[in-house]
């Protein structure tokens, strides 16, 4: 994207395919003005409750969407000026997003509420989604059998072969480029297909909204109604027992009825807690294929397709230090090429060593602090637990309780190195041989439960790739 009215487009798009018709002409489409300088964007409203509403409800939503799009972090600033409308030549509203003509379906009950807006072409793509193709996705050994299922099942008939296509990886690795690349595929050789994009998150809130507004028929002839379903994230519906009893039906109903399932995750079906049995069975009745972090030829593929893509120079130095300075995450070697197209096109900023080492320092994992590292672990294995990080670290002394603070203290000590003394200090002071206990039940565990050691090394090893 060269210009702010490009990435503001796109963010306007992202608003809309995450809120209600409504919502989104109410409060999005009416911005007065956004500016972008030095990492921060600006949103502008001519009073104050308007700002009020932006700022209190929307802020989550905008810093998401400019993150997504840019590839890397900023901050979200809001400003009011009463006088916005003029000083600008002419009124100037947020860009309407281009909507993406799709196949007709069966009709579904229209009702007066917000949620059935959605019964209208509501894929969630935006211009940047529609970018993720076969043609620009980089193959490589840690990534070829996923992209060769994904081919299979984009260039046959959808229903036909491997359904559901389950893609699991940690975040950043691809996943949803490869759905996206089904879905442009799909929509090549038949623009008539009725696809829907969607993810885990936003199938729970259509559900539990429809149910709020006793519209399940609204819900059900959007999502059983289409020649091809995916979703991103599929992990977020453990423990929504609801959720996944709705989601298990509709997965039969649309399997029964030979439409095609493409599904993401950041871990196999065996290793989601929480699942119903029932779900993960259907999960692997189809295909999985999982994705690696690149190597480092891959890795700088990546970075020259991405400068390309972006009619961006690099000189060869630059383009080995980011691949080799950046091990484990596609997306961080995407998000450091944009910001790095974004400060020469936005401020003029030729790329030099020096900033693109900047750059990386801002955008990379590998310089989290040990404090940083062991608050997520603990909040991981909370939730895999389904108790809170204050229990974890506290002197209680429940059985779940008990073995979550184990794995906790077991799994930090593998991830970080750092001494039982110091692992001690993140749960109210325990001594060398309290963690040393938990160290040793976690390990005696291991030994006898194989399920359980998989799924503490799976962890572990997701761990040691991010930092």
């Amino acid at each position: 994207m060269d210009s702010f009215e490009e990435v503001w487009n796109s963010v306007c798009s992202y608003c809309r395919s995450t809120m209600s018709e409504t919502s989104y002409k109410s409060w999005i489409k009416t911005i007065s003005d956004a500016r972008y300088e030095d990492g921060t964007v600006t949103i502008i409203s001519c009073n104050d409750f308007r700002n009020s509403i932006l700022k209190s409800k929307f802020a989550d939503t905008f810093k998401k969407a400019f993150e997504e799009i840019l590839g890397f972090e900023i901050d979200i600033n809001f400003e009011i000026d009463p006088d916005i409308e003029n000083k600008k030549n002419k009124t100037q509203s947020a860009p309407e997003p281009v909507k993406e003509e799709t196949a007709k379906s069966e009709p579904v009950k229209e009702t007066s509420s917000d949620i059935n807006t959605f019964n209208k072409e509501e894929s969630s793509f935006t211009p940047y989604m529609t970018s993720y193709t076969f043609d620009n996705f980089i193959v490589g050994e840690s990534n070829k059998y996923a992209h060769a299922a994904s081919w299979r099942v984009a260039t046959s008939h959808p229903g036909a072969v491997y359904n559901p296509l389950f893609i699991y990886g940690r975040s950043g690795l691809g996943k949803t480029h490869l759905m996206l690349a089904i879905r442009d595929q799909f929509k090549k050789r038949n623009p008539g297909i009725n696809i829907l994009y969607t993810t885990s998150e936003k199938f729970m809130n259509e559900f539990i909204a429809c149910i709020t507004n006793k519209d399940m028929a609204a819900f059900r002839g959007k999502y059983r109604n289409v020649d091809a379903l995916f979703i991103d994230d599929i992990q977020f519906i453990k423990k929504k027992v609801s959720t996944q009893e709705e989601f298990f039906h509709t997965f039969n109903d649309l399997v029964n009825n030979g439409k095609q399932i493409v599904l993401t995750s950041d871990r196999p079906p065996k290793e989601i807690e929480n699942l119903d049995e029932r779900i993960k069975t259907r999960f692997e009745s189809g295909l999985t294929a999982d994705i690696h972090s690149p190597d480092v030829e891959t890795r700088t593929a990546i970075v020259i397709k991405k400068a390309e893509d972006l009619g961006l120079k690099l000189s060869q130095p630059i383009i080995n230090y980011i691949a080799e300075k950046i091990k484990d995450n596609i997306r961080q070697i995407e998000g450091t090429v944009k910001k790095i197209a974004a400060m020469q096109s936005l401020h003029g900023i030729e790329p030099t060593m020096a900033i693109i080492q900047d750059i990386i320092k801002d955008i990379a994992t590998d310089t989290r602090p040990v404090s940083a590292v062991v608050e997520e672990i603990i909040e991981e294995i909370a939730d895999k637990y389904d108790t809170t990080k204050e229990d974890i670290t506290s002197e209680k002394r429940d059985a779940n309780i008990k073995n979550a603070r184990n794995e906790a203290i077991y799994i930090i000590r593998e991830v970080t190195g750092v001494s039982l003394e110091n692992i001690g200090s993140y749960f109210g002071g325990k001594k060398h041989s309290t963690i040393k206990h938990s160290i040793d039940m976690v390990e005696e565990r291991i030994k006898k439960d194989p399920t359980y050691k998989s799924s503490v090394h799976s962890l572990i090893n997701n761990f040691r790739n991010e930092r």
